[in-house]
């Protein structure tokens, strides 16, 4: 005996096209909520990245080695008193004839206290037009940079007067143009020239 339920009736007529497309239009609604839904938990729901992911991976991180030799210019040059590279833990201050800058935190090993400095060497370097770069005396730990110093992207450079810093990942490089003395100084280490 055949069934004759009208369940097997609509089993063997199928889906009527108003059924069909509202069943397509429930299934790409679907997929793009999972979509969405993705694609908001991979940028935080905010647009943009998450502030609190981690920064994207380079090459080396910040300021582990200085430079051996000046990194390359940028286009354009700014001419910043005093600015502050993009990790916070080094700062500089120019003039004309001068540039010094300090470190927060490094993991090399200064130089050892000259006779006649009764504090601590290896967080400020600096050179003057006429003399060699090297190390400041410093009493009491190094300062911060003042609240509202700009921010020296890497990559980037300041030049005031006759004084070139230049900004880049693996610390600052700082010169007296006419002759050529400076300092690189980074987390690991530095060099003067």
């Amino acid at each position: 005996m055949a069934d004759r339920s009208p369940a097997a009736g609509v089993a063997r007529q199928g889906l009527g096209p108003g059924l069909t497309t509202f069943l397509v239009v429930d299934v790409i609604l679907v997929v793009t909520f999972v979509i969405l839904l993705v694609m908001s938990q991979t940028s935080g729901g905010r647009g943009g990245t998450d502030p609190t992911a981690a920064p994207p991976e380079t090459s080396a991180a910040p300021e582990t080695t200085p430079e051996a030799s000046a990194p390359a210019e940028p286009d354009e040059s700014e001419a910043l008193p005093a600015f502050v590279l993009p990790s916070g833990n080094i700062w500089c201050q120019m003039d004309e004839t001068s540039a010094t800058c300090t470190i927060l935190e490094f993991s090399f090993t200064p130089p050892e206290v000259p006779e006649g400095c009764a504090g601590t060497i290896g967080n400020v370097l600096t050179v003057t037009a006429g003399q060699d770069a090297g190390f400041l005396c410093l009493e009491g730990p190094p300062a911060a940079a003042p609240e509202g110093t700009p921010v020296l992207d890497y990559g980037g450079g300041s030049t005031i007067g006759e004084m070139t810093c230049l900004s880049s990942q693996n610390g600052v490089f700082c010169r007296h143009n006419p002759t050529g003395t400076g300092f690189s100084l980074a987390r690991a280490g530095t060099q003067l020239f």
